[in-house]
């Protein structure tokens, strides 16, 4: 019973510093949702995408509507732009200067994120993780960066391929830090004017 006592004392020590430093990396995180409104093209709203951070990522929830039937490319892009129009929210997020595409071998780049189908009342719901990006303020793969994002849906899905053949812009939401959602978390709305 003496041997068993010292490996019990250090399973334990184990076990204290392992919890300790899950809870730190927890404490570093921000677990509040940001809300990103989906508007279309004429302003009208089209649902919503909740990004939440976790300890080894970003938890997406896409809950949106007014879609065509079918797959539909759902991508992050690189400036919290909206209008005039949708290309105002450029290019994919890429701040590692990876190739476009989960095929791609230099890809994907940060902004790539799994296609999103809508059912036949144009509805679509989805639930992914990511951990390409993150919601923590200065990491250099930070959807908070100086201009913001976007999180764009195209008409049609993405190839995963080098060429996304995804098609017309047909959402838009911000990714911005800031207005209260009124649920404590960070919001982001197309801007008037």
């Amino acid at each position: 019973m003496s041997r068993t006592r010292p490996l019990l004392v250090a399973l334990l020590a184990i076990f204290v510093v392992a919890a300790a430093t899950s809870g730190a990396a927890s404490q570093e995180s921000s677990e509040t949702p940001t809300i990103v409104a989906m508007l279309g093209p004429d302003g009208a709203a089209m649902g919503t995408v909740v990004l939440t951070e976790g300890p080894n990522g970003v938890l997406v929830q896409v809950n949106v509507n007014g879609l065509s039937p079918g797959g539909h490319g759902f991508h992050v892009h690189t400036v919290g732009a909206c209008t005039p129009d949708f290309t105002a929210a450029g290019g994919h997020f890429n701040p590692g200067d990876g190739g476009h595409g989960f095929m791609h071998d230099l890809g994907p780049d940060a902004g790539d994120l799994p296609n999103i189908y809508a059912a036949a009342d144009g509805t679509a719901r989805a639930d992914f993780f990511t951990a390409s990006v993150t919601l923590n303020v200065g990491p250099a793969h930070s959807v908070f960066d100086a201009d913001g994002s976007a999180i764009i849906i195209h008409a049609k899905p993405d190839s995963y391929g080098e060429d996304a053949g995804a098609g017309d812009r047909v959402a838009c939401g911000l990714i911005l830090l800031g207005a209260d959602a009124g649920d404590g978390g960070p919001t982001a709305e197309m801007p008037t004017g």
